[in-house]
């Protein structure tokens, strides 16, 4: 016998169609329901609409959030990319910001000049953010302070509303905080402020010394605002008067500089072409500037070397027992350097010293190497930015840049690229007599006192030992004060290298450095004169007139 067929499975897919379900029946056997009366359910379309709409409501709501968040974040960008543009002062920036009706509505023109003629009403001199709100209502709230000349900080909260593409819509009424729409920042002037003026250590004006127009000059650009002092003012927002302040004199600047040794300085000097630097050591004042004192840094030549045996005794490279083959030059990296005159010296490190010997002193530079030398020089002041208005600094190539021997031993003698001016090797030498304590030079007496290790006390007094033989048996006799112990150094610097000893006066500086007293000096001179040949013949004198009357 055959059983009977079991039923056929249909061909669709059962659970999408509801006419067709599987039950079991007592046994587990299958039943196949369909339509009539034989105990089969048809189920409602709404039980599978409901899932579907319920998914498309649960996507539509993540979608506007996704957009929603989307747009916060372009209004919080938009809003802090216009706010840091707006405290930079940045006119360009801000305008890049807005968004194309507002560019549209006030061209970029238009739009610097209304920024410019907010803030010059104001007095604004720098502009401040704070906290930032979230964006509410299509704007982003942002507090503000604007830092102002006459009339304080203003403070304020900047509405930044931020355009669907994330640009600021701009108006006038955000320039400033506090400024309301439609009106416009305006200063008027109640009372003109009296100008004070730049004075004398003794109280002076500085100005009526014709020597000094530009040093004056510098000093009336560097402070002018406080020269110039205040003026009464009212600053409107339409017709709101926001702030009011009353006139305030201009205080007077009192540089560091004493007329009566000016005079001195500037009779020494003559009609000469060069320059007189006076200084005080302990602190730095600078108490005399004649010529191109500070404006025109040439080859310092010899008084460079006041460097180069610092840093020889600092660094080990040679002490006070030293002593070298008395010759007429020597060479370097196959180049010969010359004594001046071609003169024959050498012997003992002072001796050496007080008769300037290139011979000694380029290879103990190349000894001491490029590195230690140029940091000893910068802790003399070169590469050096001064305080002293108008006055350039000392140079000295990085070490980078003196690659062997020949370099470096002409750097230690105050060639190769080596600059300076009186005022900068005025205060080698006042360093010294400090007792290796260098104090910046300054120009201002309310300026602080800065001041720096340059050296050792104890190699400081070796070279000023050194720099008494200079002026008592050496190149510097000419310098001498009766009564006074004078410590110095000269220097002949070639304009144009020669490396032979050449003595030809026009192609070559004299310099002298000195202070005196120099167990405890009150003061420090420079001397350079352009073209004037040795530095004992020439600059040596003058600077034993400006010591002799600082003295008194």
């Amino acid at each position: 016998m055959f059983a009977s067929s079991p039923p056929r499975r249909s061909a669709g897919v059962p659970w999408l169609e509801p006419g067709h379900r599987q039950r079991h029946g007592p046994g587990g056997r299958r039943v196949v329901g369909g339509g009539g009366g034989s105990g089969r359910r048809r189920r409602s379309p709404a039980a599978y609409l409901v899932p579907l709409l319920l998914l498309a409501i649960v996507g539509g709501g993540i979608a506007y959030v996704v957009r929603h968040n989307q747009q916060i974040d372009r209004q919080r960008t938009g809003a802090a990319r216009f706010a840091k543009a707006w405290a930079a002062r940045d006119t360009a920036a801000m305008y890049a910001a807005l968004d194309a009706a507002s560019q549209k509505a006030y061209p970029r023109a238009r739009f610097t000049q209304l920024v410019g003629r907010a803030d010059t009403a104001a007095t604004v001199t720098a502009k401040r953010l704070g906290r930032a709100s979230d964006p509410s209502g299509g704007a982003v709230r942002i507090a503000v302070a604007a830092d102002t000349r006459l009339f304080g900080t203003l403070r304020g909260t900047l509405r930044l509303p931020v355009a669907g593409g994330g640009g600021v819509t701009w108006t006038p009424a955000l320039r400033l905080p506090g400024l309301r729409k439609g009106e416009a920042p305006t200063r008027k002037t109640l009372q003109s402020a009296r100008r004070a003026t730049v004075l004398t250590s003794d109280g002076h004006p500085l100005v009526d010394d014709p020597v000094l127009t530009i040093f004056a000059a510098g000093l009336h650009k560097q402070f002018a605002a406080r020269l110039a002092g205040t003026p009464g003012a009212e600053l409107h927002f339409g017709g709101r008067t926001i702030a009011k302040v009353p006139a305030h004199a201009g205080k007077s600047v009192h540089s560091t500089m004493r007329p009566g040794l000016q005079q001195v300085a500037t009779r020494a000097l003559g009609s000469k072409l060069g320059g007189v630097a006076v200084l005080r050591p302990r602190d730095g004042s600078v108490l005399a500037l004649a010529g191109i004192a500070v404006s025109a840094p040439q080859p310092p030549g010899s008084t460079f070397k006041i460097i180069t045996l610092s840093a020889a005794l600092a660094s080990g490279k040679a002490s006070p027992s030293s002593s070298y083959p008395v010759r007429t030059s020597a060479t370097l990296s196959g180049v010969k350097l010359a004594n001046a005159s071609n003169e024959s010296c050498g012997g003992s490190l002072a001796q050496s010293f007080a008769k300037s010997c290139n011979s000694v002193f380029a290879p103990l530079g190349a000894a001491v190497g490029a590195q230690r030398l140029v940091a000893r020089a910068e802790a003399f002041g070169f590469n050096e930015t001064p305080r002293v208005p108008v006055a350039k600094p000392n140079t000295i190539p990085k070490a980078s840049a003196l690659p062997d021997d020949i370099a470096v031993g002409s750097a230690a003698i105050g060639q190769n690229k080596d600059l300076a001016t009186p005022l900068g090797m005025a205060s080698v030498a006042a360093t010294i007599g400090a007792k290796g304590m260098r104090a910046k030079p300054r120009a201002i007496s309310d300026d602080p006192v800065i001041r720096k290790r340059a050296v050792s006390a104890r190699v400081a007094g070796q070279v000023r030992d050194m720099m008494l033989g200079v002026v008592n048996g050496g190149t510097g006799t000419a310098a001498a004060i009766p009564g006074v112990q004078v410590a110095g150094k000269t220097g002949t610097a070639e304009l144009r290298f020669t490396g032979g000893g050449a003595s030809d006066p026009k192609n070559t500086d004299a310099w002298f450095v000195a202070f005196a007293p120099a167990s405890n000096p009150k003061v420090a001179v420079g001397v350079m004169l352009v073209g004037a040949g040795a530095g004992g013949t020439a600059a040596a004198p003058i600077a034993r007139q400006v010591l002799a009357a600082a003295l008194r």
